[in-house]
């Protein structure tokens, strides 16, 4: 369990180091150690999760995020769903210091039998959970995450 997490943290400050919205995440070990922490808790509910529906989390893909100027933690999260007969992509946008869900988005990637273009299974934004906003498109939600992360 400790070589896992020694190449979780490795491989987080290399992509750290390889992202421009994270040039200051090396200056900030409280959001690596959070983003960590927030990470692997996400994953295990994720994996909890979807083998109870019969299903596997693949292909995970992380970034982490530190806005300077409003000493703000986050990470995108992406990985794939695997199913028998079905193929689902994720997306999340998480606040490392609060462990809270700014941006969710779920689609079907590939499933047997479907319509080419079918809406996202869930497309939700916002700071706070009780005014989520539902979205129909992974564009408007890439929107509002630009808001986010990008510098003023």
């Amino acid at each position: 369990m400790r070589t896992k997490s020694a190449v979780m943290v490795a491989a987080l400050c290399l992509m750290a180091s390889s992202h421009s919205y994270a040039t200051s995440i090396e200056k900030n070990p409280a959001c690596i150690e959070a983003s960590k922490q927030s990470l692997e808790n996400h994953l295990t509910e994720e994996k909890l999760i979807w083998s109870q529906e019969g299903g596997q989390v693949r292909d995970i893909q992380f970034q982490p995020i530190y806005r300077e100027k409003t000493n703000q933690c986050f990470f995108k999260l992406n990985f794939k769903i695997v199913k028998p007969g079905e193929l689902m992509s994720t997306y999340y946008l998480v606040d490392a210091f609060e462990n809270r869900i700014y941006a969710a988005y779920l689609e079907v990637s590939k499933r047997m039998g479907s319509k080419p273009n079918e809406p996202p299974l869930n497309c939700t934004y916002g700071v706070a959970y009780d005014e989520k906003t539902s979205c129909t498109t992974k564009a408007e939600l890439d929107g509002f995450v630009k808001s986010l992360i990008e510098p003023n």
